[in-house]
């Protein structure tokens, strides 16, 4: 396979050994590109089996009582894993190695992503109802995922987090998506990562940025909702402790292929790919889309998760 690397625009073979996957450097006209593979850094997977709903305020779709954990409640649970499944698969496709979900529904919720997740790539960010849950699944998640400090009594969510920093767990929370107010109690319970921000004030961000929160933006998510803010989503593109997620597949896919183009009308690709490209592994995909391209990494827009071939550990000569 001829193929040509992104991050170094160094051409040359992938030779397949016995035990291992070879990048050969040498001058070649290349077919396949190399790059990263992605960490898709927020979904909500539990929601796929409600795609495409009308559209309705933030609050009306996906607040504690709004129509996504209506359909959630009433839905079979074979059909949830059988949606998640599909989801996962798709994020996969898409050159993803790694998806963090938030989990909602508890221990069930997390039995059902489990169910789900055949790969093995979806690290669960539950979201317990009381702390004997949270003790149990602070010994089989990868953390605790909340939504906004609105939706939550102030001293349960600090006690999950005591429970998360002796568990050494992540502890996750959304914040600042419609609006500044609940940006301040987020930063307090000194959260291992930020989902949004796009509505924080200025020096809210500056804060989170310097104390090296991690800060997922979610740009589609944003913009179906009447939110996307390009002032912050350009300040952010700058930090290097951003990283970039689907949000509900309910509104968006799970690709990270699509979340790329998105943002490619705004952002610079090379701050996209930095973004989302921290995967320890590497996607060969077919550069029939992006030929004549005089820079490969810029043009990684133009994929679909149809050119992905493979997803492997490549060893660089």
């Amino acid at each position: 396979m001829k193929c040509i690397f992104v991050e170094s625009g160094e051409t040359g073979e992938i030779i397949f050994e016995e035990n291992r996957i070879v990048f050969e450097p040498k001058r070649v006209e290349p077919n396949y590109v190399i790059f990263r593979s992605f960490v898709n850094a927020h979904t909500h997977l539990g929601d796929s089996v409600a795609k495409d709903p009308e559209r309705m305020s933030l609050e009306e779709l996906v607040g504690p009582e709004g129509y996504k954990f209506k359909i959630l409640n009433s839905a079979k649970e074979n059909e949830i894993v059988e949606e998640m499944e599909r989801s996962i698969e798709l994020a996969y496709k898409s050159g993803t190695i790694e998806v963090y979900d938030f989990r909602e529904g508890g221990i069930r919720g997390f039995e059902l992503l489990r169910k789900a997740d055949k790969r093995g790539i979806v690290r669960a960010l539950t979201r317990p109802s009381n702390l004997e849950e949270a003790e149990i699944l602070s010994e089989k998640s990868h953390g605790f995922g909340f939504s906004s400090v609105r939706d939550h009594d102030k001293s349960f969510l600090e006690e999950c987090r005591e429970i998360a920093k002796k568990k050494k767990i992540l502890f996750a929370i959304h914040a600042g998506e419609r609006d500044n107010e609940d940006v301040e109690g987020a930063i307090t319970l000194e959260p291992d990562i930020l989902v949004h921000m796009n509505m924080a004030d200025k020096s809210s961000l500056k804060k989170a940025m310097d104390e090296g929160i991690a800060i997922v933006s979610c740009a589609r998510s944003n913009a179906f909702f009447g939110l996307l803010n390009l002032e912050n989503l350009k300040i952010l593109s700058e930090y290097d402790n951003w990283m970039i997620g689907t949000d509900n597949v309910m509104i968006s896919t799970p690709s990270l292929l699509d979340e790329f183009k998105f943002l490619s009308y705004f952002i610079p690709e090379e701050k996209i790919y930095r973004a989302a490209a921290r995967g320890k592994s590497f996607v060969v995909a077919r550069m029939d889309k992006l030929s004549r391209s005089k820079n490969p990494l810029r043009s990684l827009k133009r994929l679909e998760s149809c050119d992905v071939v493979m997803i492997a550990q490549i060893e660089f000569g």
